[in-house]
């Protein structure tokens, strides 16, 4: 299965580059807000992430085939504990990262009109990659002592969305894209930040939530027309 994503997300990127006659590129920024079981099981998580995106007009067509790629953190989240080193009370800084990355083929369907502006619908599809990582430091500012992934998963994406490139220069060759889509996943074992407790003793306890990754994603990008 991850094979088959992997070549899927392939064919997208660089399947059609022969036939392009336009190539768009841009950085995204996202902002996720949970809805449906993810809404319900974390009380409303929040996904801020950034993207990169790229395009290949497939000739005398409105269709475009490309691929985006996405890195967030869905929380995070610092504790102190003097129980890190046996027989020390030293405080010691501990800091838990919920991360979040994907990668999907799309296909966009963008047809030109008289006024410049490109509006367009588009669906995704691809993998999603949840992990949390934790270090810990002495301080703010040393080298982590210890550090490790905690818990991770994968899980297939589909993303369906639609919005509005604006052309910012007479040439056409710079545009402000607004987007929303709707973004959900297959089940995955993942943490939030409120998911990690300690006892008296300093020992942690991470309770995983098994959840599919479902949201509305608002996008701001600047795309690129060369």
């Amino acid at each position: 299965m991850k094979n088959s994503i992997f070549l899927f997300c392939l064919l997208f990127l660089c399947g059609t580059s022969i036939q392009a006659q336009q190539h768009l590129i841009g950085v995204h920024l996202n902002g996720g807000f949970a809805t449906g079981t993810l809404q319900n099981d974390t009380n409303g998580l929040f996904v801020p992430a950034i993207g990169a995106q790229g395009l290949f007009k497939l000739s005398t067509t409105p269709i475009y085939l490309g691929g985006e790629f996405g890195y967030g953190r869905y929380g995070t989240n610092m504790t102190r504990s003097n129980t890190v080193i046996n027989g020390t009370e030293q405080r010691f800084r501990i800091r838990r990262n919920n991360n979040v990355a994907t990668l999907t083929g799309l296909m966009r369907i963008m047809p030109e009109t008289s006024l410049g502006i490109r509006p367009f619908v588009e669906a995704q599809l691809g993998g999603i990659h949840t992990y949390t990582r934790s270090r810990v430091r002495e301080n703010r500012l040393s080298d982590p002592l210890s550090s490790g992934t905690e818990v991770y998963d994968w899980a297939l994406l589909y993303q369906l969305g639609g919005g509005v490139m604006i052309p910012l220069n007479e040439s056409k060759e710079t545009f402000l894209e607004l987007r929303v889509s709707y973004v959900n996943s297959g089940e995955m074992n993942l943490l939030t930040k409120q998911d990690a407790s300690y006892n008296d003793q300093g020992q942690v306890t991470l309770t995983t939530r098994r959840v599919p990754f479902e949201m509305i994603q608002p996008s701001l990008a600047i795309k690129f027309n060369f």
